[in-house]
């Protein structure tokens, strides 16, 4: 399945990742010293600096308030210039804090002179606009193939964060979390609670193997770099009906998002991936099973940012690789071919813009030629620059054969966030449902969720769009496919989660009105 939240908890989207890990081996170079000779423009020092690790931000892609008041200071810390703040202030006091000054997220070294920081900003509140403008999209909301249904199962305010459907048991595990504390609700086919579990902190997501459930739990819900984080197992006692205990499978993860089951080394034993998506630190991390019972962990990526993996054999030669997104900066899909006996050989197949917001993907073969293709969702709009933004939205990159993907779709959502293909209309062809946590929830809340039916005609990649009324009522953090009617077709069951702030909503009155009124889960069905 997609992935849940997924990425979901990315609150933070940290624009500005340099080179933090020789950070404290660089010096300014000789030519960007200042001269009354020679001093090179804001542009040329901000592709020096900020392009150094990932693509180089246009100032076109934010609004020049943006930059100024959000972007830059932020900039600043990560240049080693403090001037409104105390650089331990940045850092946790725990062992994330650790972690990040071992990787010198903040130096304690100015990489950059004040004249040149000056230039740098300068560059940025010239070029960038304005506004950033997107236009607005029409949405039939009387599509006649949706059909909604209200569960009675009620959380208030709703904060859902991971759904699973269990087929075998035909129940559905849905996450919601507290301030301290989360609970695991376990609800029959038709969404009536069965039991609830409480568990120490929020989840991120859910899998099941029959009764036994695992779930994913972050350690910290806001930003954190804090190694906190566990994967428990939870089960049933001998003799119990109820799900009543729970134990560790992995402790000490990074603000984990995903896990994930696979054999990956052939050794018949069941290993574990896990997006410990961290904060400004973290890792992607494969936990290879041993026959004592144990784990051997090796990191893949000292990355932070491991938002979703797919487990796919990309290059069809009969072994399975790992695909991950990765967020947080450096935002990029990577291929991890696996080359047999836990050997894997990396290749980035696609980078994106640092602001880009990147959430989810999945590998799907859209064309229908065998090779795998990429449906990509970016709409991430918790950080510096909470505005709609017209890059937002999903993105069909299609496989040339040779694992080199090309862009051939773009489809606009304010704050996209879950895509799932699926020939919901039975025609033979893929359809997608796109679902929303960062709508313009204050003028179009009816973008929260978008049924886009394939009308893709030869090469040409085409969709009509449609909602459905009350599609604008809850904050769709999570959408996953079940089949609670058991007719081997999915329904979609969305969960609100209402405990954040709304872009624009300058008195609050909005999130309160989402707090109070809005759905716990909608199951959308498909005629």
């Amino acid at each position: 399945m997609l992935f849940r939240f997924f990425s979901f908890l990315i609150f933070l989207c940290w624009l500005f990742i340099s080179c933090n890990d020789n950070a404290s081996k660089k010096k300014i170079p000789s030519d960007l010293k200042e001269s009354s000779q020679s001093k090179p423009s804001g542009e040329s020092l901000a592709r020096t600096y900020c392009a150094s690790c990932h693509i180089f931000p246009e100032p076109e892609l934010l609004a020049k308030s943006t930059w100024q008041f959000g972007v830059l200071p932020q900039m600043a810390y990560r240049m080693g210039i403090y001037s409104d703040i105390t650089r331990e202030s940045l850092i946790e006091s725990n062992a994330g804090g650790f972690l990040v000054e071992e990787s010198n997220i903040f130096p304690r070294q100015q990489l950059v002179s004040n004249l040149e920081w000056e230039s740098i900003k300068q560059y940025y509140i010239e070029k960038a606009p304005d506004s950033v403008f997107q236009l607005q999209k029409e949405l039939n909301e009387s599509n006649s193939h949706l059909k909604v249904s209200l569960s009675d199962f009620r959380i208030s305010p709703p904060m859902i964060t991971a759904i699973n459907f269990n087929a075998e048991l035909n129940q559905v595990y849905v996450a919601d979390t507290k301030q301290d504390y989360s609970t695991l609700n376990i609800l029959s086919s038709d969404l009536k609670s069965l039991s609830t579990l409480a568990l120490p902190s929020a989840i991120s997501h859910i899998t099941h193997k029959s009764d036994t459930i695992f779930a994913t739990l972050m350690g910290s819900f806001t930003p954190s770099d804090n190694p906190n984080g566990s994967l428990v197992k939870i089960f049933k006692r001998p003799g119990d009906k109820d799900y009543k205990g729970f134990s560790s499978v992995l402790k000490n993860l990074q603000r984990p998002v995903q896990s994930i089951f696979e054999d990956l080394n052939g050794d018949g034993l069941e290993d574990i991936l896990v997006c410990e998506h961290g904060n400004h630190t973290g890792k992607l991390s494969l936990f290879l099973k041993r026959k004592d019972r144990g784990y051997d962990k090796r990191i893949l990526s000292y990355d932070p940012g491991a938002a979703a993996v797919n487990i796919v054999d990309l290059n069809n030669d009969g072994l399975n690789d790992i695909i991950v997104l990765m967020g947080q900066g450096k935002e990029r899909i990577d291929a991890y071919y696996n080359e047999g006996d836990g050997e894997f050989r990396l290749k980035n197949l696609l980078r994106f813009p640092a602001v880009y917001g990147s959430v989810s993907f999945s590998m799907v073969d859209w064309n229908k030629d065998g090779h795998a293709d990429i449906m990509y969702v970016n709409g991430d709009n918790a950080d510096y620059s909470r505005f709609p933004k017209p890059y937002h939205g999903l993105r069909i990159y299609i496989n040339d054969g040779d694992d080199n993907f090309k862009e051939a779709f773009f489809q606009h959502q304010n704050g996209a966030y879950k895509a799932v293909p699926y020939d919901f209309d039975k025609d033979g062809d893929l359809d997608i449902a796109l679902a929303s946590f960062f709508p313009d929830l204050i003028e179009a809340p009816q973008e929260g969720f978008i049924y886009m039916e394939n009308k893709t005609v030869n090469d040409s990649i085409a969709f009509r769009l449609s909602t459905f009324a009350g599609s604008g009522s809850g904050r769709w953090l999570v959408m996953e496919p079940t089949d609670v009617d058991q007719n081997n077709f999915p329904e979609l069951l969305l969960g609100s989660f209402t405990g954040m702030a709304i872009n624009g909503d300058k008195d609050g009155k909005t999130a309160s009105q989402f707090a109070k009124n809005s759905p716990t889960l909608l199951l959308l069905k498909f005629d």
